[in-house]
C-alpha cells in the first residue's frame, strides 16, 4: 500500500492543477452520479422487463380465451343442431319432388324449435347430406357439393366427430363473406340407424373475431398461427382479403413471447411481439423533469468547479508568466494581488523577492551586458576586416588575367573580359550584407569561370549544377567562388592537358551540399593534411599569418555564419584532381 501511495503521489505531483481539478470533479462527482443513475436505471429496466413479460403472458391468455370462446360458441350451436330431431328427420326424409321438398322446407323454417337451434350468432350454418332428394339451397346441401374440398377430405381422414379448420377459399358459394374461413365441422350421426350421412359446417364470423383482437387495443402485436400460417392478428398491415401470410414474413423482435394451445383438433401458437419500449417512452414523457435533474447534477457542479478552477489556475498562470518574463534586465512585479489565501501570500512573497533581485541586477547584470556589447562590436569589426582582406585578393587575380590576355593576343575580346570583370566588381563593392542567395553566387562563379576560360582556352571546361529548390538558400558572399578560384589557380594552372571544373549544389535529406571538383594536378598528401587542418580550425589568428588566406577566410566565415555546424571534406590525388565538399544543415540556412 505504501508503494502504491508513493506512486500515486508522484503521478499527481506531475499533473497540472487544471487536470487535478478535472479528476476531482470526475471521480468525486460525475463517476458516483453516473454509477448511481446506472444502477437505478438498471433496476427500472429490470422491472420494466418483468412487467413486459407479465403483460405479454396476460395478452396471450386473453387471446386464447377469446379463441376458445368463439370455438365453444360454435360447439354449443352444433350441440343444439345435433340434438334437434326435426332437423334430423328432415335430412333423412325422402321427398317425392322438388315442390314437396320446398313445402317441407318452408314448414321447417316456421318451426320455432328450428330457429332456436340455429341461435342468433353471425355464424353461417350449412348442413350437408347424401340424401339425393334434397335440393341444394339455403342451409341444406347435398354431400357431393363438398367432396374434394381439402377441409372435408382432411376431416374424413381424421376420424374425429368434430374439428376446427382454417383455410382460404378464393371461389366459394355466394354466402361466403370472406375468402378466409374459420369453420367448425361436426358429424350429425346421433342416430346410427339413419339411412344417410349428414355433416354440419359452421363458418365462424372471421371478421368479427379479428376485429375483436384489434378492438382489444393491446399495446403489442399478437398473431394466432397454425404452423407458419397467420390466422388472426391485431396488425392492421395484414389484408384479410388475401391468402394467409406467414409468420416468417413478419418482422420479429427480441423479447417476443410464444404459447401453444389446442383448439378442437388444431394445434395453434400465439405470438406476442413487443412493439414499444415503455421505459424509454416514459423517459420521453418526463424529459423536462429529467433534464432539470441533469442540470442540477451536472451543470451546476460544473459551473462551480469552473469558478474554483479559475481561482487556482488563472492566478498561478499570472505568477508563472511573470516569473518567466524576460524584460530589460529587471524582474517584473505582480500587480493587483487579490485574496488572502496561500496563492496570494505566494504572490506577495514573490514581489518582495523581485525587489531584492532588481537591486542586485542593477549593479551586476547591467555591467555584464555592457561588456557583452563591447565584445559584439569587436566581432563585427573583425568581420569587416575579413571583407576588406578578401576584396583585393580577387581584384588582383582578375586584373592579372586581363593583362596576360592583352599581351598574348591583341584582340577586342578584352572587352568581353572587362564585362565579366564588371559583374564581379559589382558583387565586390556591394557589402551591405555578407549573405547572398546561392542563385546570385552562381552568377558570380559563372562570370569568374568565363574569365578563366579566356585565360586557359580549351584547357578549361566547366559545368555548374544547382538543384531546384536550393537557389534561395543564403550563404556568405564570395565563399563558393573562393573554392572555385583555388581549383583554377592550384589545379588547372600547372596541368597542360584539358581539365574540367564541376560545381554542384544539391540537398540530401536535411543537409545542403556544395561540391567543387577539378580534374587538375591534385596535391601531395603532406600538403593535403596541412590544408585540411586549416579548413577545420580556421580562425582570425590564421588570417594574420603570411601566405594564402583565401580558403581559410571562406571557411572561417562559413563557420561563424553556421555557428560551427558546417563540415568540410577535402579529397585529392596527384595528377588526378581535387574535390571539396561543404555540408550545412538546412535548418541553419532557413
Amino acid at each position: 500500500m505504501k508503494r502504491i501511495r508513493e506512486k500515486l503521489d508522484v503521478y499527481l505531483n506531475n499533473l497540472k492543477i487544471k487536470r487535478k481539478i478535472f479528476l476531482l470533479y470526475f471521480y468525486c462527482v460525475m463517476l458516483p452520479l453516473v454509477l448511481t443513475d446506472t444502477v437505478i436505471c438498471g433496476m427500472f429496466i429490470h422491472d420494466e422487463k418483468e412487467a413486459r413479460e407479465v403483460r405479454l403472458k396476460n395478452m396471450v391468455k386473453s387471446v386464447e380465451y377469446m379463441m376458445n370462446s368463439a370455438a365453444d360458441e360454435a360447439a354449443a350451436l352444433s350441440e343444439n343442431i345435433y340434438f334437434n330431431k326435426y332437423i334430423n328427420e328432415f335430412l333423412n326424409k325422402e321427398f317425392s319432388s322438388g315442390l314437396d321438398y320446398y313445402n317441407q322446407y318452408q314448414e321447417l323454417l316456421k318451426d320455432s324449435l328450428f330457429d332456436s337451434s340455429l341461435g342468433t350468432s353471425n355464424a353461417i350454418i350449412t348442413m350437408y347430406t347424401d340424401n339425393p332428394t334434397v335440393v341444394n339451397g339455403g342451409r341444406f346441401w347435398k354431400m357431393e357439393r363438398i367432396k374434394g374440398k381439402s377441409w372435408y377430405e382432411e376431416f374424413l381422414a381424421s376420424g374425429q366427430e368434430m374439428q376446427m379448420y382454417f383455410y382460404f377459399e378464393a371461389s366459394g358459394t355466394t354466402n361466403l363473406k370472406l375468402p378466409r374461413k374459420a369453420s367448425f365441422v361436426r358429424k350429425l350421426d346421433r342416430y346410427k340407424r339413419d339411412p344417410y350421412q349428414k355433416l354440419l359446417k359452421i363458418d365462424l364470423d372471421y371478421t368479427g373475431i379479428n376485429q375483436n383482437l384489434i378492438m382489444a387495443n393491446y399495446q403489442d402485436e399478437v398473431y394466432v398461427c397454425q404452423g407458419e400460417k397467420i390466422i388472426f392478428s391485431n396488425s392492421r398491415k395484414l389484408n384479410p382479403q388475401q391468402n394467409f401470410e406467414k409468420i416468417t414474413e413478419v418482422r420479429r423482435k427480441k423479447g417476443e413471447y410464444v404459447e401453444s394451445f389446442h383448439l378442437f383438433g388444431q394445434d395453434l401458437d400465439v405470438y406476442a411481439i413487443p412493439q414499444k419500449d415503455h421505459f424509454f417512452q416514459g423517459i420521453l414523457q418526463h424529459w423536462p423533469a429529467i433534464l432539470l435533474l441533469i442540470l442540477f447534477n451536472i451543470l451546476i457542479p460544473c459551473v462551480f468547479m469552473q469558478a474554483l478552477r479559475r481561482t487556482f489556475t488563472e492566478r498561478l498562470e499570472i505568477l508563472n508568466r511573470t516569473i518567466n518574463y524576460r524584460g530589460q534586465g529587471n524582474l517584473e512585479e505582480i500587480r493587483d494581488i487579490q485574496g488572502t489565501d496561500e496563492i496570494a501570500v505566494l504572490m506577495r512573497n514573490y514581489n518582495n523577492m523581485v525587489q531584492e533581485n532588481n537591486d542586485l541586477i542593477e549593479t551586476v547584470y547591467k555591467s555584464r551586458l555592457k561588456q557583452q556589447e563591447i565584445n559584439i562590436a569587436r566581432q563585427k569589426a573583425e568581420l569587416l576586416a575579413l571583407h576588406g582582406q578578401i576584396n583585393p585578393h580577387f581584384l588582383f587575380n582578375v586584373l592579372e588575367n586581363i593583362r596576360m590576355r592583352s599581351v598574348l593576343k591583341k584582340e577586342y575580346e578584352t572587352a568581353e573580359m572587362i564585362e565579366q570583370l564588371s559583374i564581379m566588381e559589382r558583387q565586390y563593392v556591394e557589402w551591405g550584407t555578407d549573405l547572398l542567395p546561392i542563385q546570385e553566387e552562381q552568377k558570380f562563379v559563372e562570370a569568374y569561370l568565363k574569365l578563366q576560360k579566356y585565360r586557359f582556352g580549351n584547357r578549361l571546361s566547366y559545368i555548374i549544377e544547382v538543384e531546384e529548390g536550393c537557389e534561395a538558400y543564403k550563404i556568405p558572399k564570395l565563399s563558393l567562388v573562393t573554392f572555385v578560384e583555388n581549383a583554377c589557380v592550384h589545379g588547372i594552372e600547372d596541368k597542360a592537358a584539358q581539365c574540367w571544373i564541376f560545381v554542384r549544389v544539391y540537398q540530401k535529406q536535411d543537409e545542403l551540399y556544395m561540391e567543387i571538383e577539378d580534374t587538375g594536378s591534385g596535391m601531395p598528401e603532406a600538403y593535403l593534411s596541412i590544408l585540411r587542418e586549416k579548413m577545420e580550425h580556421a580562425s582570425i589568428e590564421m588570417l594574420k599569418q603570411k601566405g594564402s588566406v583565401g580558403m581559410v577566410n571562406a571557411c572561417l566565415r562559413l563557420k561563424m555564419y553556421t555557428e560551427e555546424k558546417v563540415k568540410f571534406v577535402l579529397e585529392s590525388e596527384e595528377h588526378v584532381g581535387t574535390m571539396v565538399t561543404i555540408s550545412i544543415p538546412v535548418q541553419v540556412l532557413e
